[in-house]
């Protein structure tokens, strides 16, 4: 009977794994999954056009540049670039030398943000803004998130987070805990299990994991740098962390079925998520640039 009820169950979750390898295919071939992100909005605005762009720290790059500003006015980009010098580089426009590009605009999206992305993209920055007749730079250099909103005010020359940084730490756990919940839960449910201990122990274990794994990314990453390499190896090595510490637990606490079922559900609800949670991290970016 043990035989048969552990072979149902597998039975009924191999659509969800299958589902899950479905989603994650296209991402697979995508330019090894998702890159940095910093958006832009711009308060106190002047009247007319606005160019916005990020300085950062090295030297110019040599190498003819891959980011076109053909349809640019000339005027402006001279008095944004105007602001280069002192070992400070416009990241966008200009270049910073021996780094990859840095994807986006100087001149704003339609929503009225600016948004700058890619592996080049300088973990420390000043922002920079010119019109036809001005041209600022922020003094204090910020040092973004893997994925920042910030607000820049013009007439006080000012950076400032979007959100403050406790409400953005609860609605990016929200953003992760929510689906993991959903999706484990289903898992769970579909594995048998019913008794009200191991609901507790299942919401209590994914509340911890999912809490200590934010925790944990935000302070290794300050250390090594915001560097999507970085980002995947700090969630990779945790999640194999939290597979292993979700089986014990739910092996030693979880009294319905055999060891062998809890096991096997906690591991393969964990893929589940992971999967269709973390990996594909794009599926989170409107919302996650928006904080």
């Amino acid at each position: 009977m043990k035989t048969k009820r552990k072979s149902t169950a597998l039975i009924r979750v191999f659509p969800v794994l299958l589902l899950s390898l479905f989603l994650l295919s296209p991402t697979a071939y995508a330019d090894i999954g998702p890159k940095p992100e910093v958006t832009i909005t711009v308060i106190n605005a002047p009247e007319g056009a606005l160019y916005l762009d990020l300085l950062a720290e090295g030297e110019a790059s040599k190498a003819p540049y891959p980011n076109s500003l053909d349809e640019c006015d000339s005027a402006i980009l001279d008095n944004l670039r105007s602001l280069e010098g002192n070992g400070w580089v416009l990241a966008y426009t200009t270049g910073v030398s021996n780094r990859p590009p840095v994807f986006g605009d100087v001149r704003p999206k339609e929503d009225g943000s600016w948004r700058f992305s890619y592996v080049g993209l300088p973990e420390t920055f000043r922002v920079a803004a010119a019109t036809a007749d001005e041209a600022k730079a922020v003094e204090a250099p910020y040092t973004r998130d893997f994925v920042s909103h910030i607000v820049y005010d013009w007439q006080a020359n000012t950076v400032r987070e979007a959100m403050p940084a406790p409400l953005r730490f609860l609605a990016r756990l929200a953003a992760t805990l929510i689906p993991t919940l959903l999706i484990e839960g289903i898992i769970f449910w579909l594995f048998g299990f019913r008794d009200r201990r191991s609901w507790i122990v299942f919401l209590a274990v994914n509340v911890a994991t999912q809490l200590a794994l934010h925790l944990v990314t935000g302070a290794a990453l300050s250390m090594a740098g915001w560097h999507f390499l970085n980002y995947f190896l700090t969630i990779i090595l945790q999640e194999l962390v939290i597979w292993a510490v979700e089986a014990v637990v739910f092996a030693r606490l979880i009294q319905e079925h055999d060891r062998y079922q809890r096991v096997g559900c906690a591991v393969l609800a964990n893929i589940a998520s992971f999967v269709l949670g973390y990996f594909p991290l794009h599926l989170l970016y409107d919302f996650l640039r928006s904080l």
